[in-house]
């Protein structure tokens, strides 16, 4: 029994935090707990909730065990792990199939780049969702997705498929960004636009390798080639200012990149918000070993 199930933020819901995203726990009361108990080892939960007037899938959850509250809370192993609220409840307010589900830690995410659920997508579900016509499309949605919605095998497989195209793509796309979307950017959102795009930063990129793990454990964003000049550039990207701290890095991946990697003309650019006027000047000059900067921003668009 796998299914799609929606939620409020825990400020919309009496303070009431439930999933607990953090920690891959899902508790039920009401009349879902029938539905919840059926639920069984390697069956997947995805959890849906409203971000900036539209719907979108936040996590899944690769079931590792449901069980009754009751018993739950006689384990003190999980008492002592868990904060589910449904965990904390006192035992006369439990009700009498009050359960909770365990998502596998393994398995289990909060997605980096939440995936929208459009008309589109619930089409391609084994069982569409009866959308009214008549209703915004948001309204629709969440009224078609208000009860538990079941998902078979190939829901499974679609949902994933979706979800790791959508993460890898990023949430950097020419789809215009609300003012708070933009506020969720994450650096890893900006590497991908660039792996992507490599030209947008110099017309002869291309991309050479992403996510380099070195021999100290350190971690190279990306590195890029110049195809004219046969020259290397590496990459780092900073959601902040660009300061002391990312010069240092870089300096130490070209070292790396060099040594470990056999590459003999390595330079480097940093890529942030902005440059720190505390370090303007030694950033500046960081430019006669081969560091540039770039910055980014955020172009007005009305949607």
């Amino acid at each position: 029994m796998n299914f799609l199930i929606g939620y409020l933020d825990a400020e919309r819901n009496n303070g009431h935090e439930d999933p607990m995203l953090n920690e891959f726990t899902y508790g039920e009361s009401s009349n879902n707990t029938t539905n919840l108990l059926n639920v069984s080892k390697g069956d997947y939960l995805f959890f849906h909730k409203t971000i900036h007037e539209k719907r979108y899938i936040t996590a899944y959850y690769y079931v590792e065990k449901v069980m009754s509250v009751k018993v739950a809370q006689h384990n003190s192993l999980i008492i002592h792990k868990f904060n589910n609220p449904h965990l904390k409840k006192a035992t006369n307010l439990l009700t009498n199939n009050e359960c909770i589900a365990f998502g596998n830690p393994i398995f289990s995410k909060k997605l980096d780049v939440p995936l929208e659920i459009t008309p589109q997508l619930l089409s391609k579900l084994s069982k569409p969702a009866n959308l009214n016509s008549n209703q915004p499309p948001l309204a629709a949605i969440s009224s078609a997705l208000r009860t538990w919605k079941q998902l078979n095998s190939n829901d499974i497989t679609l949902l994933m498929d979706e979800i790791n195209r959508n993460e890898e793509k990023g949430r950097l796309t020419n789809n215009i960004l609300s003012s708070n979307e933009v506020f969720q950017v994450l650096e890893r959102d900006i590497e991908k636009l660039i792996a992507s795009q490599p030209t947008i930063l110099d017309d002869n990129y291309t991309l050479e390798r992403s996510q380099i793990v070195f021999s100290d454990d350190s971690r190279l964003d990306l590195l890029l080639k110049d195809r004219v000049n046969n020259e290397y550039i590496v990459v780092e990207i900073k959601k902040g200012a660009i300061d002391r701290q990312a010069l240092n890095q870089i300096k130490h991946y070209i070292k790396q990149c060099q040594k470990e990697l056999g590459l003999s003309i390595v330079k480097g650019i940093i890529i942030g918000s902005s440059i720190s006027k505390y370090y303007e000047a030694e950033i500046i000059n960081a430019k006669k070993d081969g560091i540039t900067t770039r910055t980014y921003g955020w172009r007005f668009a009305i949607n």
